[in-house]
C-alpha cells in the first residue's frame, strides 16, 4: 500500500511538467471543466441532493481545494466541506485559500472521519490514478464507511487507457459496478476528447467544444451518481 502512495505522488510531480493542460490557460480544459461543473449540478438536483446547503460533502483527492470552493458556490456550507489529499504542499495551499474548510493531508485508505458523517462522496479523476486493486477496495470500504444511507457518490473519471501515461488506467462502467456492487448507479459519457480538444484553435472551441461533444465515440470520460440505497430519481 506504501509503494503505491508513493507511486502516484511521484507521477503527480512529473505530470507538474505539464500543468498548463490542467489550468484555466488552457481553454479546453476551462470548457471541460465547466461541461463537467453544469452536469454535476443537474444531476445532484434530479436526484434529489440540491440544495447543499445542509448537505455534508468529502471532496477525496480534492487537490487545493477547488471542487470544495464549487460547492460553496453552489450554497454548501464551509462548515460541512471537507476535503482529503496525498500531496501535502497542495493541501496547505488549499488550506491557505479556505482557512474556514477541512483539508486534510492523508489517504483515502484511512479516512480521518467517523462513520455515516457525510451525505455526498466527490470521486473526481481519483480511481484512474491508482493501479493496485487492493489500494481500490480499500479505499471503498472507506468510503461506504463514512457516507450515510441513502447519501452518493459524484462520479467523474476517464474510462481509456492513456497509451503515453503508464500512470493511470481508465475505469470502464463495468469496473464501476464491480468497485460498489450494493449501490445504485447512473451513469452517462462525457467530454470531448482531451487531446482532439486541445488540437482545436481556441477561437473555435466556443462553436465546436458543444456540438463535438454531443458524439458519444467522442467522449472519454463517464460521469454520475453512485447512490447508497435506494432513492426514486425526479
Amino acid at each position: 500500500m506504501i509503494d503505491e502512495k508513493n507511486r502516484i505522488l511521484d507521477s503527480y510531480r512529473r505530470r507538474e511538467v505539464g500543468a498548463k493542460f490542467f489550468s484555466y490557460e488552457d481553454y479546453a480544459h476551462m470548457y471541460r471543466i465547466q461541461e463537467r461543473y453544469r452536469v454535476t449540478l443537474t444531476m445532484l438536483q434530479a436526484a434529489g441532493y440540491y440544495p447543499l446547503r445542509d448537505k455534508n460533502i468529502l471532496d477525496i483527492g480534492c487537490g487545493d481545494g477547488v471542487m470544495l470552493r464549487q460547492f460553496l458556490q453552489w450554497g454548501a456550507t464551509p462548515k460541512n466541506l471537507a476535503g482529503i489529499e496525498l500531496r501535502a504542499d497542495v493541501v496547505q495551499i488549499g488550506i491557505n485559500l479556505t482557512p474556514n474548510i477541512d483539508i486534510r493531508n492523508g489517504s483515502a485508505t484511512n479516512l480521518p472521519w467517523p462513520a455515516a458523517s457525510f451525505d455526498l462522496v466527490c470521486l473526481h479523476t481519483v480511481f484512474t490514478s491508482i493501479l493496485d486493486v487492493s489500494m481500490k477496495q480499500k479505499i471503498v470500504g472507506e468510503i461506504d464507511r463514512v457516507l450515510r444511507s441513502g447519501g452518493a457518490i459524484l462520479w467523474y473519471d476517464f474510462r481509456f487507457d492513456n497509451p503515453r501515461n503508464p500512470d493511470v488506467r481508465g475505469v470502464k462502467t463495468n469496473e464501476i459496478h464491480q468497485l460498489f456492487p450494493k449501490y445504485d448507479i447512473k451513469l452517462k459519457k462525457i467530454t470531448l476528447a482531451p487531446p482532439l480538444a486541445r488540437r482545436t484553435p481556441s477561437f473555435l472551441l466556443p462553436y465546436l467544444y458543444q456540438p463535438l461533444a454531443l458524439l458519444p465515440f467522442l467522449r472519454t470520460h463517464l460521469i454520475g451518481i453512485l447512490i447508497k440505497g435506494t432513492l426514486s430519481w425526479t
